[in-house]
């Protein structure tokens, strides 16, 4: 695939919400208390709906051996309607988005290896999250 991909998304949950600090005694000496971060209840549920929808607009498509769709380097614009007028952050919002990217193997990885153009635009009225992948040639 050589065109640039179109994705519908659920609009994104912003960084602060994806994750909680947990807390937990190990079961092996020397016994300590673990801190730690896990995906929030909020988060997960997004990232089901993004799975299903991604799967529904990708089905058919040819992938590579490793399952990737656009695998290489990609530039990728992700334009957001916000649901209300409160004030919002678009780099919050790039977590939930690029890792729904990688998890569903519509891009390699979202480091910037693989990512090397990525934009986000805000807009009055539309879809909550348009994305749009684009595949890059090999930089000289």
């Amino acid at each position: 695939m050589s065109e640039r991909l179109r994705l519908e998304l659920p609009f994104p949950i912003p960084l602060s919400a994806c994750f909680k600090d947990v807390s937990f005694k190990s079961r092996k000496p020397p016994f300590r208390t673990i801190h730690t971060r896990a995906p929030t209840s909020r988060y997960e549920a997004w990232q089901k709906k993004a799975e299903r929808m991604i799967f529904l607009q990708t089905r058919g498509m040819v992938k590579n051996a490793e399952g990737i769709l656009l695998p290489g380097k990609v530039g990728v614009t992700v334009r957001l309607v916000a649901p209300d007028e409160r004030a919002r952050d678009a780099g919050n919002c790039d977590k939930s988005v690029m890792d729904a990217l990688v998890k569903n193997g519509v891009i390699t990885d979202d480091s910037n290896r693989y990512v090397r153009d990525l934009k986000f635009a805000w807009r009055n009225e539309g879809l909550p999250c348009v994305v749009f992948i684009t595949p890059l040639e090999v930089e000289a």
